[in-house]
């Protein structure tokens, strides 16, 4: 169930959590870049973005939360960076 307090953690690896969403750079073995938006309660992918400008369902993997268990993620001694309207978790700007 997902929790009551949003809680937002970031510095550990490729991934920005906010409450029970992770968004988290993802599949470093891919021949582009993905990024993910993940449900830490249904621990589903519900959205992913590649660097190529396309976008896909959930449902395909790329889970941000598997970076803990050993799955496609990566961690990256890149911090997440904070600027004026704006986050970017490595090669991903969020504006």
């Amino acid at each position: 169930a997902p929790s009551s307090a949003p809680v937002i953690l970031f510095g550990f690896g490729d991934f920005l959590q906010i409450g029970d969403w992770r968004l988290a750079r993802a599949c470093e073995t891919c021949p582009s870049s993905h990024l993910s938006i993940s449900s830490q309660a249904t621990g589903m992918t519900s959205q992913i973005f590649l660097n190529v400008g396309t976008d896909l369902p959930g449902g395909k993997g790329y889970n941000g939360f598997e970076n803990l268990t050993g799955g496609q993620g990566l961690y990256s001694t890149q911090p997440i960076i904070f600027g004026d309207r704006a986050v970017q978790i490595r090669d991903w700007r969020i504006r």
